[in-house]
């Protein structure tokens, strides 16, 4: 009679482990910031999207922002079950702190620094690595998308279009 309970509480306990995703990134842009002003306008705010790679870079007077997404829906996973979420780039930044802020949904196609969406307090940060933990955002997708905005400081870095992904615990 032991013996059998033990071998339910093994089954209970498989039962309720947490399983691995991958999910890959679903849409992803570059955009290119200026402070130098034309006028009263910048002299310089592009969106990059569709080019093999994008860059994160803070300069003096210009700087560079990637945005992405990810689909939770798509990979069947409720974020309210999300344990561990880490953003993994293709990449070693040695010396470059990165840092991921939440943001809202945006068209990669259209968006602009000008309409960018603003980018929430940094929750994940990073030197020397590809990896960071956002693992509240992911908890917090909103429909079942997650969306960051990825800045670099200490030097840039290039991530091929599209090679970004999640790994996460639910």
């Amino acid at each position: 009679m032991k013996l059998s309970a033990v071998f339910s509480s093994i089954l209970a306990i498989s039962a309720v482990s947490a399983t691995d995703y991958t999910v890959p990134v679903t849409n992803d842009v570059g955009l290119v910031y200026t402070n130098m002003l034309c006028g009263t306008t910048p002299c310089s705010q592009t969106n990059l999207y569709g080019q093999p790679t994008y860059t994160a870079f803070m300069g003096n007077r210009d700087f560079r922002r990637i945005l992405m997404s990810f689909s939770l829906a798509d990979a069947n996973i409720d974020p309210s079950s999300v344990s561990s979420c880490t953003l993994q780039l293709p990449l070693t930044a040695d010396g470059v702190m990165l840092s991921a802020s939440p943001v809202t949904a945006y068209d990669a196609k259209t968006v602009t620094p000008a309409t960018a969406p603003a980018s929430g307090s940094a929750i994940a940060q990073v030197t020397g690595t590809g990896e960071l933990d956002i693992t509240s955002a992911c908890q917090n997708a909103v429909n079942g998308v997650v969306s960051v905005v990825l800045d670099a400081r200490g030097g840039p870095i290039t991530i091929p279009a599209g090679a970004s992904m999640l790994m996460v615990d639910a």
